[in-house]
C-alpha cells in the first residue's frame, strides 16, 4: 500500500492542551474524584454518558497542516443512534446524517445534478461501503464512549490536573493508549494486516488527552496521531515518496449534554439515490 493511501486511511479513521499531580496508575490520588487507573476513569465517565446520551459536539481535524472542523450533534444509544454533522472543507459545507441506521449527505449545488439526480440530498445504499465508513464508523467515532473504550483496553494515565477550560471546572488527564492493543480499531482503515502487524510490532504509543467535568462527563478529547502516521510511513520504506509533515491531531468537544436530539431524515421529495464513487 502506498504512503499516501497510509494517510487516507487515517483520515478515515478519524472521519473517530499544565502541570499536576502525577498519579500511578492503579493507586489511589490524594483527591478521590482524580483518577489514577484508566479502567475506574472509564467505568465513571462511560456510567455518566450512558445516563444522558446525547450532546452537541465540535471537531477539528489538523492534518498535514490542512484544518477540517465540523459541528454536529448525536444521540448515542447503540441502535438507536442518530447524528447531524457539517463538516467546513474549503469552501465547502457538507451535511451528513445518519439516522434509522441510514446515511443521507446534503451535496453542494454544483455536484447535485450527477451525484443525486439534482435532489438536494442523497440517501447512500445500505450496501455501498460508504454507508458504513462514512455512516455508523463517523457516528461512532462521534460518540465519546468509543475512545474511552479505547482508553479503558489499552490507556495508562501518565498524568492529572485540575484545570478550568471554558470557564467550567474539569479534570485534564494526559493518556499513552498502546497501539497494539487497539489494532481492531484500525481494521477498517485500508490498512493491511501486515502493515497493522508491523505497526503493532514497534511498541507504539497514542497519546490522548482528556477532560472531565464535574459531572464525570468529556468535555474535551484530543488524539495525535502523528507518530502512528510516521511509523506507518517508515513500514512502508522508502519506495514512494511522503509528505514532510506527517502530522495527524484530531480534536473533539463535547457541550450541551442530555439536551434532546431530534435528527430526522430528509423531506423524501428532497431526496435522490447518491451515486458515489467506488
Amino acid at each position: 500500500m502506498r504512503k499516501r493511501q497510509v494517510i487516507a486511511a487515517a483520515a478515515v479513521t478519524l472521519t473517530l492542551a499544565g502541570c499536576g499531580a502525577r498519579p500511578v496508575a492503579g493507586s489511589p490520588t490524594a483527591d478521590p474524584q482524580v483518577f489514577g487507573d484508566a479502567q475506574a476513569l472509564v467505568r465513571a465517565a462511560t456510567t455518566q454518558t450512558e445516563k444522558v446520551k446525547s450532546a452537541k459536539f465540535s471537531m477539528d481535524t489538523a492534518l498535514l497542516g490542512q484544518s477540517l472542523t465540523a459541528q454536529g450533534e448525536g444521540r448515542f444509544d447503540g441502535d438507536n443512534s442518530a447524528m447531524q454533522l457539517t463538516m467546513h472543507i474549503g469552501p465547502l459545507d457538507e451535511t451528513m446524517r445518519y439516522v434509522n441506521k441510514t446515511l443521507y449527505l446534503q451535496v453542494p449545488d454544483q455536484y447535485r445534478a450527477q451525484v443525486t439526480g439534482g435532489k438536494p440530498w442523497g440517501k447512500v445504499p445500505a450496501d455501498s461501503p460508504a454507508a458504513e465508513q462514512l455512516g455508523a464508523a463517523q457516528a461512532q467515532q462521534n460518540d465519546p464512549s468509543q475512545t474511552l473504550q479505547q482508553i479503558q483496553e489499552a490507556g495508562t494515565i501518565t498524568r492529572s490536573a485540575r484545570e478550568t477550560l471554558d470557564g467550567q471546572p474539569v479534570t485534564h488527564y494526559w493518556i499513552d493508549v498502546g497501539f497494539a492493543k487497539a489494532l481492531d480499531k484500525f481494521k477498517d482503515t485500508g490498512l493491511s494486516q501486515e502493515d497493522l502487524d508491523k505497526l503493532g510490532a514497534m511498541n507504539l504509543t497514542i497519546p490522548v488527552e482528556l477532560w472531565l467535568n464535574s459531572d464525570q462527563l468529556p468535555v474535551q478529547i484530543t488524539e495525535d496521531l502523528g507518530g502512528a502516521l510516521k511509523a506507518a510511513a517508515a513500514a512502508e520504506g522508502p519506495s514512494s515518496a511522503a509528505p514532510s509533515d506527517l502530522s495527524m491531531k484530531l480534536t473533539m468537544k463535547y457541550s450541551d449534554w442530555g439536551t434532546p436530539v431530534d435528527v430526522q431524515e430528509p423531506p423524501a421529495d428532497q431526496v435522490g439515490e447518491a451515486k458515489l464513487p467506488g
